[in-house]
């Protein structure tokens, strides 16, 4: 999990450069970097019900409220999801692959950081997700987050075309939700 950025640019360049699909969302938080950056490592997304509710649509059954205790990337464990790359209060890039358009998604519970760049598996897609964080002024942040997904194969392509045309607008909203909570828990604890 390299913390080294190449250039200017957000870290996500670095492990998804190529992608076939990709989304982007931001919002301003008044509020400085560090604690914004705190609230999305404690931020839980089964939290926002939104989440939970198309989670649920998907799997065809109900999921309750995470029940693991710690931070987000303790969260992350056993998920599929795997921490590409973190540089506190600056940008936390997370991957994941799968067939995202199967009804558990597939995901490839094997997939570690270091394979991630390499991961180019036939009928496959993998995810980059980010957050980065921009100082807007000493009291206000930018917070931004963007998904890339890179599939690989015309089959995976096609079906993940399909699919995105679905879910795409639903994951849109799921992203605004996460954004927006953070937002709310960062302001209220500076305006405390």
């Amino acid at each position: 999990m390299g913390n080294e950025s190449i250039g200017n640019g957000p870290r996500i360049d670095e492990v998804l450069p190529d992608h076939d699909f990709r989304a982007a969302y931001e919002v301003r938080i008044h509020a400085p970097v560090q604690v914004v950056y705190g609230c999305l490592l404690r931020f839980d997304f089964s939290d926002v019900w939104l989440v939970r509710f198309l989670m649920s649509l998907r799997s065809g059954k109900w999921l309750p409220r995470n029940r693991v205790r710690g931070n987000l990337l303790q969260r992350l464990k056993g998920t599929g999801f795997v921490v590409l790359t973190e540089v506190p209060d600056e940008e936390l890039v997370i991957g994941v692959a799968g067939r995202f358009w199967r009804r558990d998604g597939e995901r490839c519970m094997d997939l570690t950081a270091d394979d991630f760049t390499g991961f180019s598996r036939s009928g496959f897609a993998k995810a980059a997700w980010n957050f980065e964080l921009l100082a807007d002024s000493p009291e206000s942040t930018v917070l931004s987050t963007e998904t890339r997904i890179k599939c690989f194969g015309s089959a995976a392509l096609w079906k993940f075309r399909l699919y995105w045309s679905f879910v795409g607008p639903f994951s849109g909203l799921m992203r605004k939700a996460i954004l927006k909570r953070v937002k709310t828990q960062a302001e209220s604890i500076v305006a405390k």
